[in-house]
């Protein structure tokens, strides 16, 4: 057999053929370039083909050549291939087909089944996460709806519907929170997460929006309809349902609303007429009474609504708890008229204290008076704690 050297002299012509990326296409055309030419109009095709056609012949004749010469070599290797072929059909390939049969019984009864069920589970999974999306857009569209339905406006004075409109933005709200991480946006753990959705993810801020506009609305009612003693009465539905309301909507509002309807405006009242009592000393106790009657007849028509109608129900009250009950827990009082006759006993300690520090006639006046006034507190007022609330402002008028 010929060297390794003598088969390449033997192929030195046609290596171009022999290159791993060789393509017959740009073969093709380097070898039109290089006969035509890029300036020639004629295109000659003879040329080319008689140079392949010559290639073939010597090809053919070096192949000849290499096989006379070799032919023993040739001879020998084909019997060899020929043995080997024989060794790997009957004695070989058996073994390795008994080799994997039980790899193909494995396959069969262990990998391929596991396999489904993977790609079953897989199913599953996306079944599973299209029902939940689902299921949780279902809530979203169906609180949306009864909303809307409510014609997206803050319906008070339409009995309950406050009511209704208040628990339906607050479980909505809700909604929204249970499906929003900390920064705002959708949790990384709801791969389907509802705020994918375009008209949920957009309704937020109309929620919001409307929402807010329904706190100040039920704030605005609440500070009319309390105005006036006449108006607390247990006909009176309208504040009724906006207290429920806001309660729902806001608990923390609520009270803060509640303090500066109610008890803030009476104190400041109050506190203004008795201001201006101190100036005629002689006059104080005639309007300090006309205060304690107003306040009085004020606050009990306020504490009996307020123990008469009932908290909105949900799970953390009881079905029979009044909304007095939250509000005195609040306060940390037993009774709103207490705690506004010692707001106002504080008020009232400030203005003496600053009547006096002014001096003049007035503060003379009202050293005059001093004993006289806390002797008319003492028999007119019976309540011990407001009492001595009022006596200790008196006080302030001998204070040195």
């Amino acid at each position: 057999m010929t060297s390794n050297g003598s088969q390449r002299n033997e192929l030195e012509d046609f290596e171009a053929y022999l290159e791993p990326d060789f393509d017959a296409k740009s073969f093709a055309n380097s070898l039109l370039i290089s006969t035509n030419g890029h300036d020639n109009n004629l295109l000659d095709l003879q040329t080319p083909l008689k140079k392949l056609k010559y290639d073939l012949v010597e090809l053919d004749k070096r192949m000849k050549s290499i096989s006379s010469t070799n032919y023993e070599s040739l001879t020998l290797n084909f019997t060899q291939i020929e043995q080997y072929r024989t060794i790997l059909q009957d004695r070989i390939n058996p073994r390795i087909d008994t080799i994997n049969k039980p790899f193909e019984k494995i396959k069969k009864e262990v990998i391929e089944p596991y396999e489904d069920a993977v790609r079953l589970n897989n199913a599953l999974k996306n079944v599973h996460q299209t029902l939940e999306l689902l299921r949780a857009t279902s809530f979203f569209i169906f609180l949306i709806q009864q909303l809307e339905e409510l014609q997206g406006g803050v319906p008070i004075g339409r009995g309950d519907d406050v009511v209704r409109a208040s628990r339906l933005y607050t479980q909505l709200m809700s909604l929204y929170q249970s499906v929003t991480s900390i920064n705002g946006g959708a949790k990384s753990d709801h791969g389907n997460n509802v705020l994918s959705i375009k008209l949920i993810r957009d309704y937020r801020a109309t929620a919001v929006t409307r929402r807010q506009s329904l706190v100040q609305e039920c704030s605005m009612t609440i500070n009319n309809e309390t105005c006036r003693s006449s108006s607390l009465n247990l006909k009176n539905l309208k504040l009724y349902h906006t207290l429920q309301a806001l309660y729902i909507l806001d608990p923390q509002e609520f009270y803060q609303v509640l303090d500066k309807s109610t008890i803030q405006r009476q104190v400041t009242t109050s506190s203004n007429q008795l201001s201006k009592a101190l100036q005629s000393p002689r006059n104080f106790m005639a309007i300090l009474t006309e205060v304690q009657e107003n306040n009085t007849t004020y606050f009990s028509k306020l504490d009996e609504v307020l123990n008469k109608w009932s908290l909105p129900q949900d799970s953390t009250n009881k079905s029979d708890e009044s909304l007095l009950s939250p509000v005195l827990s609040y306060y940390r009082t037993e009774s709103l008229m207490v705690l506004f006759w010692q707001k106002l006993a504080q008020q009232l300690k400030r203005n003496i204290v600053a009547t006096m520090a002014r001096g003049g006639p007035i503060a003379k006046n009202l050293r005059v008076y001093s004993q006289g006034l806390k002797t008319s507190v003492e028999e007119k007022f019976t309540e011990e704690v407001i009492k001595s609330g009022i006596l200790d402002a008196l006080s302030m008028i001998e204070h040195k």
